[in-house]
């Protein structure tokens, strides 16, 4: 007994004590400096982005900027997929004939380059047409008048739901037919998901959206109960709860809405509008239409992206295949993954996907364009332009980014080469004046850097930070 007491009592030593440091002071935040919000905001926004999407450090935001070639790191892979494929011996069927021709898509010739970027940009936004000019003015115009660009607004949003309609009703039947797959070994919920399956793809299902919401919502609570519950399926029930919310059951919303904008209207501007309004309503019951405001003829390919089509296509062949191992469905949500985590989807940039085989040299490129830059990225002097950034690279030679700002009919160009061909490009840097003499626009500074690292689209644009948390807003 006396040993236990021995080992069990505690040894006191005289050591010094060391006191706390005391917690810094923080220093009040002063508005003239929004630094300190841009980095707090951009760390919060980073943490969200990681936790959402892969549960990763909360540098996942960061980590894509840091990469503005995502899409051409992807083509790159698909092509190296191709090659792979061609290496098999010639009865493997891998590679079928559709496969072959959606691969050939993908390169662009160099005379379809410019006509490749009109359908890019066509498909930038869907509010493009003679309605969204005139609504585009006329915002500018009243510009001051918080009434008028909400009455724009509840317009725009309105037609949005009147085009979309079909579009949520798909996006909930193909959630839903995800849950039945997933939730295949319990009997009971199965049944419940393919009653409500059929239910949706009836014809008249908008004009029962009600009650289809209360019955899906109802599934939807029992489902989170079940064992078989998964943090994927949650983001999935997630993105359906969205969905169902876009859905404007109001047969009036878009009467109201319209109304509201034509009071502020003056006679000649509310025929103007009401024409062009008749004319996209009329195109959207006819079924012409791939946007609001543009007619579409299916049979007139010249409109489509043979870029996008192409990528589409070539996911959606993988991605349907019965045969498919764990490994490859993987690989496929990878693919997806990476095309949806771009860059381009959330950043106020216009973005390009350009590939192109010129004498089999294969070149891929992305642009990042921002129309209404500032003086934060302009001279000195200059307070608004465009700014432009072309990453590309081809195979053999490497990656190269080209800078441009416009303004005023002047054009600064930066190049950023590997070091071994900068004595290459210094004549042609030294050249460019001459190539716009017959151009309104003429050739400012120019300059030839090595490209030592990839830069990210924050290093590039130094208004995006600002304009991504809403800090650089004048009231």
């Amino acid at each position: 007994m006396p040993d236990i007491l021995k080992v069990t009592t505690p040894v006191v030593q005289n050591q010094p004590v060391t006191s706390k440091t005391g917690v810094p002071q923080i220093q009040p935040l002063s508005v003239h400096d929004p630094s300190r919000v841009i980095q707090s905001e951009l760390h919060k926004d980073t943490q969200q982005q990681g936790s959402h999407l892969s549960g990763e450090a909360p540098t996942m935001l960061l980590n894509l900027l840091k990469d503005p070639a995502v899409a051409v790191t992807y083509l790159k892979n698909i092509f190296l997929l191709e090659e792979i494929f061609k290496l098999l011996p010639a009865n493997n069927k891998t590679v079928t004939p559709e496969i072959e021709q959606v691969f050939q898509q993908l390169l662009l010739q160099q005379a379809d380059v410019p006509s490749e970027l009109k359908r890019q940009e066509n498909d930038s936004t869907m509010f493009k047409g003679p309605l969204f000019d005139f609504l585009r003015q006329f915002s500018l115009q009243h510009r001051s008048n918080p009434e008028v660009q909400m009455s724009i607004a509840m317009v725009l949003k309105a037609l949005n739901n009147y085009v979309s309609k079909e579009e949520i009703l798909q996006a909930v039947t193909n959630s839903l037919k995800y849950l039945r797959n997933n939730l295949s070994p319990s009997t009971d919920l199965s049944q419940r998901l393919d009653s409500l399956i059929e239910s949706y793809q009836i014809k008249d299902a908008g004009q029962q959206i009600s009650a289809l919401k209360e019955e899906t919502f109802a599934l939807l609570k029992d489902i989170e109960q079940s064992l078989l519950f998964s943090n994927k399926l949650s983001k999935v029930i997630s993105i359906m709860t969205y969905n169902l919310s876009r859905y404007q059951d109001n047969p009036s919303f878009l009467d109201e809405s319209s109304y509201r904008l034509r009071q502020y209207l003056n006679p000649p501007q509310r025929r103007e509008f009401l024409q062009h309004l008749e004319s996209v309503l009329e195109q959207i019951k006819q079924g012409n239409f791939t946007k609001l405001g543009l007619a579409n003829n299916p049979t007139n390919i010249d409109s489509q992206s043979n870029v996008m089509n192409a990528l589409i296509q070539l996911v959606s062949m993988q991605a349907n295949q019965d045969d498919l191992t764990p490994a490859d469905s993987v690989k496929i949500d990878e693919i997806l993954h990476s095309l949806l985590s771009s860059p381009c989807n959330f950043t106020p940039l216009l973005h390009f996907i350009i590939p192109v085989l010129d004498q089999n040299m294969r070149a891929f490129a992305e642009i990042w364009i921002n129309p209404e830059c500032d003086e934060k990225d302009l001279p000195s002097g200059v307070t608004t332009g465009k700014h432009f950034l072309m990453v590309i690279d081809i195979d053999g030679l490497g990656r190269f980014e080209t800078e441009l700002l416009v303004y005023n009919k002047t054009i600064d160009v930066t190049l950023y080469c590997p070091a071994e061909y900068e004595s290459g490009f210094k004549d042609m840097m030294q050249d460019l004046p001459k190539t716009l003499k017959s151009f309104p626009y003429q050739i400012g500074n120019t300059k030839l850097e090595t490209l030592k690292k990839s830069r990210s689209l924050m290093d590039v644009f130094k208004s995006l930070p600002y304009k991504r948390v809403g800090v650089d807003v004048r009231i």
